[in-house]
């Protein structure tokens, strides 16, 4: 009994909110946040007659929690690549070494996977290039690609 009167307690609510947003651009996700709310509600009774409602918590726990460091993950794999960038820029400018772009790709432990330089003077100081980054970033010779 408690169950059909959360739920019609929910669509009065529901057609109140839906009655306020109509007509504006909040309508949609109002909807959805609706919709999405309107599923737990029907799932909690299922749940509960499994014997396990803690487990739909512990469910949307352990998602907000691996999105949160997914998020931290891809967002400190873009700052190191920044930093190498930034530091490979300086490193050729301080040997004489006019580049226009740097673009740096790394790997999911953070190693340096492949670098693609363009210089104004890219091909006479390739070789140049190559040693001074496979010596200072520990970078194979195979993995920098250097064009004007």
């Amino acid at each position: 009994m408690e169950f059909v009167r959360s739920i019609l307690f929910f669509l009065i609510l529901s057609t109140i909110a839906g009655q306020l947003v109509d007509g504006t651009k909040y309508k949609p996700y109002v909807s959805l946040a609706l919709g999405f709310m309107l599923l737990l509600l029907m799932i909690r009774p299922i749940m509960s007659w499994i014997g396990d409602e803690d487990m739909l918590q512990d469910v949307f726990s352990q998602i907000s929690e691996n999105t949160e460091s997914f998020s931290f993950e891809q967002d400190a794999a873009k700052e190191k690549e920044k930093q190498v960038k930034k530091g490979m820029e300086t490193v050729l400018e301080e040997y004489g070494i006019d580049v226009s772009e740097v673009e740096v790709s790394l790997q999911d432990d953070g190693e340096i996977e492949s670098v693609e330089i363009e210089a104004a003077d890219g091909k006479k100081a390739e070789k140049k290039i190559k040693t001074l980054l496979s010596r200072f970033y520990n970078v194979k010779d195979s993995n920098i690609n250097i064009s004007e």
